[in-house]
C-alpha cells in the first residue's frame, strides 16, 4: 500500500462537488460522461485508470476476512509497518471518536493534537516517547484518495420540499428510513409525471407496496406493483384493502361534515342558497336535506378521519361489496393458499391467486362475499365499490342506481326532489379525489421483455385510436387517409424500483431500454448479489449477457471486476459511523468476539483453519450481551461440535488476554476497509449510469449512432436521500422523451 500511493496521484485541480449529476441530449460528447465523475477528472478513462490502480493497492485490506484476524495474523500481514507504528504509538493512538471521524468524515486527526476525549495526563505525551513524528505520507494519501475518488452523495437541498408531504393514512407500517425514502422518491416521480404527462407506473420489486400506495392513493397514478414473492404480494394486497377503507371513510366524513366540495348543504344553508338563486338563474336549486340525513351530518361533523372509529361511524354512508369487483386477468379464478405473512403492523390472512401472467387477485381465504346494503326509501341507492388487488385501473369507485321522472327528469321517491348523484362517470374531477378511484394492483410475476407488452395491455389504460379528420383533404380534394394502428396506443408510463436487489436493478435498466417506458427511477441495494461478467484474471465468466456488472462499454473495455469482498464492502455505510457511534462500537466488539471464537476453535481442533472457510453462525448479537463464555457455548452448540473442549474459564481468560490490544487493532482494520465502500458502490452506480448514457444519448468515445432522437433525453444520478438516514441514497433517473 505504501508503493501504490506513490503511483496514484490526484488530478491537478479539484473543483467543488455538485449534488446532482446529470447529462442531457444537448450535452456534448466530451462533457457527457464527465458529468458523472467526481470533481477534477476530465474523462471516464482517466478516472477508471486511477481508480483501478488505487484499489489494486488496497487489496490487502479489501480481501481481509475479519474472522481470520487471529489465524492469519492480519495486523502484521495486511498493514504496512509504518502505519502500524503510527497507529500504536502513544501520540498516534486513535480514540473511538477519532476513529468515527476518520471513517465518516475522512478526517485524520492532526498527529500533534491529543486524542479526542483523552485525559489531561495523556495529552502531555512528547513526540520523542513514541519515535514517530507524524502520520506516514502514504496513510495521508490513502485518506485523500478515498475522498477524491468518491462521487458526491450529499443530499440535494432541492428535495427537502418533499419531506413531510405524505398523507397520514399512508404512513402506518413505515419505518423512519422507509418514510424518508418514499416521501422523497414519490414526490420526485409525481412531479416528473406531471411535467411529462405520465399517468402509469410499474413498480418492480414492490414488496409490501409502500411506494406503490403513495403513488396511487396520494398522487393518483395508475400503478402496477410487481413482485416475485407471493408472500410480499399478499401482504401488499391486505394492507391496500385497509388503506382503501381509510381513504373512503376519510372522503365520506369530509363530505358529510360540509368540508368536501360535494357535501350536501344543511337546511339553513339551503334556504340561503335558494334566496341567492332567485337573483341568479345560473345557480341550480339544491333539494332540502331529509331530517335523518341532517341529523347524521351533525353527528359525524368534526370527527377526525383517522383511527378505527371511522369505519364504525360511517357504516351508513359507505357500504362495500367484493362480488362485483372486476378482474382484468382471467387466470385469477384459480386460487391457492398463501403462506402466512406478517405485514407492516398487521397479520396477513389471505391467499394469492396465480396464473400464467401473474396473480392479480385479492388474497382471501374463502369465496364468501358481503351483500351490498342498499338504502331503502331512497330515490338514489349508492353502492361503494372499493377497489382491491384485483380491481382494474379504470374501474369506477361508485355505482349509482336512479329512478328518473318522465316529466321533469328529477328523481322520483318519497315526494322529494333531488339532483342526480355526482359520480366519476359524470364528473371527471371526482376521479382525482382520494377514495373515489384507486388505481393500484399487485401481482406476483417474473417480468421480462417478452411478457411486458401483455402486462401493459392488461393492466394499463390505453389512449383511443387517432381518428380520421373529416375536414382533412389531400391535394386532389379527397379525404386524407390517416393510418391507425390495429390496437389503441398505450399511454406514457414509468418504470421504477426502490431498493431493487442485486441483478434486479441491472435487469430493470435493460428492460427500460428495450421497452416503451418514458422514465426510469432506480435505487439499488444488496450489491453482494450482483453477478459479474469477468473473473479476477479478466477472463469471461458469464457469456450469455445475464450478468449485472459491468454493463457499459467503458467499464467493459477495462474488464472491471469487483469480487465477493468488494461487493460486500460496497454495502457498508461509513457515513453512519459517527452518527451511530454506540452501534458501531458494538459491531466492532462483535467482530472481536467472532475472531476470538474462530481462534479457539482452530487451536482446539474443532474446526480447520485457513485456507478453509470459517463456518457461518448466523445472528449472534443477543448472545454477546451475556459474555464471551456464553457466546462460545452457543456457537459450538449451533455448529454441533463437542462442548467440552473449551471451558468457560478458558474462554473468559482468552477474552481478557487479547481485549485491550486486539479490539483496537480490529477496529482500525475494519475502519480502513469500510472507507473503501463508497468507491466500490460508486463503480457500480457509474457503470449503470454510463450504460444508460451510452444507449440513450450516445457513447462519448464512439460514433454516437445510438443517440436518442428526443431533445429531452437525459440521465441523472441524484443524491436524493440523506445518506445517514438511507445509506443507499443515490437515485438513477433516465428520460426518453
Amino acid at each position: 500500500m505504501d508503493r501504490i500511493m506513490e503511483t496514484c496521484r490526484l488530478p491537478a485541480q479539484q473543483q467543488p462537488p455538485t449534488s446532482t449529476i446529470s447529462t442531457s441530449g444537448n450535452t456534448s460528447k466530451d462533457d457527457g460522461l464527465k458529468a458523472f465523475l467526481p470533481p477534477g477528472f476530465s474523462s471516464m478513462e482517466e478516472y477508471l485508470v486511477c481508480l483501478k490502480a488505487f484499489l489494486a493497492g488496497c487489496e490487502p485490506v479489501t480481501d481481509l476476512m475479519i474472522v481470520d484476524y487471529f489465524t492469519t495474523n492480519s495486523w502484521e500481514t495486511r498493514m504496512p509497518q509504518s502505519w502500524r507504528e503510527a497507529f500504536e504509538c502513544p501520540q498516534g493512538k486513535l480514540s473511538s471518536l477519532d476513529l468515527m471521524r476518520l471513517v465518516s468524515l475522512g478526517h485524520l486527526r492532526d498527529f500533534k493534537e491529543p486524542a479526542a476525549g483523552a485525559p489531561l495526563e495523556q495529552q502531555l505525551v512528547m513526540e520523542e516517547e513514541c519515535g514517530v513524528q507524524d502520520w506516514p505520507e502514504s496513510l495521508k494519501d490513502f485518506v485523500r484518495m478515498v475522498k477524491a475518488l468518491s462521487i458526491n452523495r450529499t443530499l440535494d437541498p432541492d428535495y427537502a420540499k418533499f419531506k413531510d408531504t405524505l398523507d397520514i393514512h399512508l404512513i402506518p407500517g413505515m419505518s423512519p428510513k422507509k418514510l424518508h425514502e418514499v416521501e422523497i422518491l414519490s414526490g420526485l416521480m409525481a412531479s416528473t409525471a406531471k411535467e411529462h404527462s405520465i399517468g402509469s407506473v410499474i413498480d418492480l420489486g414492490a414488496g409490501q407496496g409502500y411506494l406503490s400506495r403513495v403513488l396511487a392513493f396520494q398522487h393518483q397514478l395508475c400503478v402496477l406493483g410487481v413482485d416475485s414473492n407471493t408472500i410480499q404480494t399478499c401482504g401488499a394486497q391486505t394492507t391496500q384493502k385497509r388503506t382503501e377503507k381509510l381513504f373512503v371513510n376519510k372522503s365520506k366524513l369530509k363530505n358529510a361534515s360540509g368540508k368536501g366540495r360535494n357535501s350536501r348543504p344543511t337546511a339553513k344553508q339551503q334556504q340561503q342558497q335558494n334566496r341567492r338563486s332567485a337573483t341568479s338563474a345560473s345557480a341550480p336549486a339544491t333539494p332540502p336535506v331529509p331530517a335523518e340525513t341532517e341529523a347524521r351530518t351533525e353527528a359525524v361533523s368534526g370527527i377526525e378521519s383517522t383511527g378505527a372509529a371511522l369505519t364504525t361511524t360511517t357504516t351508513t354512508v359507505a357500504t362495500e361489496t367484493t362480488a362485483t369487483t372486476p378482474t382484468l386477468n382471467a387466470s385469477t379464478e384459480t386460487a391457492e393458499v398463501c403462506p402466512k405473512s406478517r405485514t407492516a403492523g398487521m397479520r396477513s390472512r389471505s391467499s394469492s391467486p396465480t396464473g400464467s401472467s401473474g396473480s392479480a387477485g385479492p388474497c382471501k381465504r374463502s369465496s364468501r362475499t358481503k351483500k351490498p346494503k342498499v338504502k331503502k326509501n331512497r330515490a338514489a341507492a349508492e353502492i361503494i365499490i372499493p377497489s382491491s388487488g384485483a380491481t382494474g385501473c379504470g374501474s369506477l369507485a361508485t355505482m349509482t342506481t336512479t329512478t328518473k321522472s318522465p316529466i321533469n327528469g328529477t328523481l322520483d321517491g318519497n315526494n322529494d326532489t333531488a339532483k342526480p348523484t355526482t359520480t366519476a362517470a359524470n364528473d371527471p374531477s371526482l376521479a382525482t379525489t382520494p377514495g373515489s378511484n384507486f388505481q393500484l394492483q399487485h401481482i406476483t410475476h417474473h417480468i421480462t421483455a417478452a411478457t411486458l407488452p401483455t402486462l401493459l395491455k392488461e393492466h394499463f389504460p390505453r389512449k383511443p385510436k387517432p381518428q380520421q379528420d373529416a375536414a382533412a383533404e389531400n391535394i386532389n380534394g379527397e379525404a386524407a387517409i390517416q393510418e391507425c394502428p390495429d390496437e389503441d396506443v398505450e399511454g406514457r408510463w414509468t418504470l421504477c424500483g426502490l431498493h431493487a436487489c442485486g441483478d434486479l436493478t441491472s435487469n430493470m435498466i435493460k428492460l427500460y431500454l428495450e421497452s416503451s417506458a418514458t422514465c426510469l427511477f432506480s435505487v439499488g441495494c444488496c450489491y453482494h448479489w450482483i453477478t459479474e461478467r469477468y473473473d479476477k484474471a479478466g477472463n469471461i465468466a458469464i457469456s450469455d449477457g445475464s450478468h449485472g456488472f459491468p454493463l457499459s462499454a467503458a467499464f467493459n473495455r477495462h474488464k472491471c471486476h469487483l469480487g465477493e469482498h468488494a461487493k460486500m464492502i460496497a454495502c457498508q455505510s461509513p457515513e453512519r459511523w459517527l452518527e451511530y457511534q454506540k452501534e458501531t462500537e458494538d459491531a466492532i466488539h462483535g467482530h472481536y468476539f467472532r475472531a476470538l471464537l474462530h481462534k479457539l476453535m482452530v487451536e482446539r481442533g474443532l474446526y480447520p483453519g485457513p485456507p478453509a472457510v470459517a463456518p457461518v453462525l448466523g445472528r449472534m448479537g443477543k448472545h454477546r450481551l451475556k459474555g464471551f463464555p456464553h457466546y462460545l457455548a452457543t456457537a459450538v452448540s449451533r455448529l454441533c461440535l463437542p462442548t467440552d473442549k473449551i471451558t468457560p474459564e478458558e474462554a473468559q481468560a482468552a477474552y481478557d488476554e487479547f481485549l485491550d490490544r486486539d479490539l483496537y487493532r480490529i477496529g482500525i482494520l475494519w475502519a480502513l476497509r469500510t472507507m473503501l465502500g463508497p468507491l466500490f458502490e460508486g463503480m457500480i452506480l457509474l457503470d449503470r449510469a454510463t450504460y444508460l448514457h451510452e444507449n440513450i444519448i450516445g457513447d462519448g468515445d464512439e460514433s454516437g449512432d445510438k443517440k436518442a432522437t428526443g431533445k429531452k433525453a437525459s440521465v441523472q444520478l441524484i443524491a436524493g436521500f440523506d445518506v445517514v438516514e438511507s445509506p443507499r441514497n443515490m437515485i438513477l433517473v433516465a428520460l426518453k422523451d
